[in-house]
């Protein structure tokens, strides 16, 4: 019965061939609908991204009085993030007729929200006390945050060009490697300069909380980029 009806439906389309195309050019226009919502998802996480670059300079600034109202802000947007997260896997798992698999799209927002939740985290840790930090420190602070919003705005790059570009895609990936190390030299200058330093206990762990969460954005942004060379390479080559 159920080769009779599949059978009427590809007389119907006009044979095998012509069924084919068709359900290829239907998992095309799915897949095409779910990168535009991966695209937006990860435009949000860049936004994220942005607010606690705004938090850093803020705290490097000691512009205390409007910190607490920005890591509000960044935690709103981070609670967004996740519904809209939810909706994509939701989306997802009703499975479909995907030529770039579910699975990896899956773990491609998955971890981009972890971007979000990282960034979260380090408002966090910045509001939860007044810390009384050299100007070095500061700076570098800046710096790192700085290379955690270029390397997250490259990859919503490279997230844009699978739509369009996959060896572009492919190119992008690649630009946010060499700005994940950058992150890990930045990483290790504060880190050296904390032993330096003449502070408490906590005052210790609580800058070591932020830095850590801080490099953790570019590493997970490093390993995304991964994710989508390995994506760019197995579509070209089924492409």
């Amino acid at each position: 019965m159920a080769n009779s009806r599949l059978n009427k439906i590809r007389r119907t389309l006009g044979g095998e061939t012509t069924l084919v195309g068709a359900i290829d050019a239907m998992g095309k226009e799915r897949e095409e609908q779910i990168i535009v919502r991966v695209a937006e998802f990860t435009e949000r996480v860049v936004l994220i991204v942005s607010k606690l670059q705004d938090v850093v300079q803020r705290f490097a600034a000691e512009e205390y009085s409007e910190l607490a109202a920005a890591a509000q802000e960044l935690d709103r947007l981070e609670s967004e993030a996740d519904t809209a997260k939810d909706l994509i896997l939701d989306r997802l798992a009703m499975g479909g007729v995907f030529p770039m698999h579910s699975s990896d799209l899956a773990r491609l927002v998955g971890s981009m929200d972890s971007i979000a939740n990282l960034s979260a985290g380090a408002a966090d840790r910045i509001v939860m006390r007044r810390l009384t930090l050299p100007p070095r420190v500061k700076e570098l602070l800046v710096e790192m945050v700085n290379v955690d919003m270029m390397a997250v705005e490259r990859l919503r790059d490279s997230v844009l060009a699978l739509e369009n570009d996959l060896r572009e895609a492919i190119t992008i990936a690649n630009a946010v490697d060499k700005l994940e190390s950058r992150a890990d030299d930045v990483f290790a200058d504060i880190y050296h300069l904390m032993f330096d330093m003449d502070t408490d206990f906590k005052t210790f762990h609580q800058l070591k909380a932020i830095i850590e969460r801080l490099e953790s954005i570019a590493d997970r942004c490093s390993q995304n980029a991964e994710l989508i060379r390995h994506m760019a390479l197995e579509y070209l080559e089924v492409g």
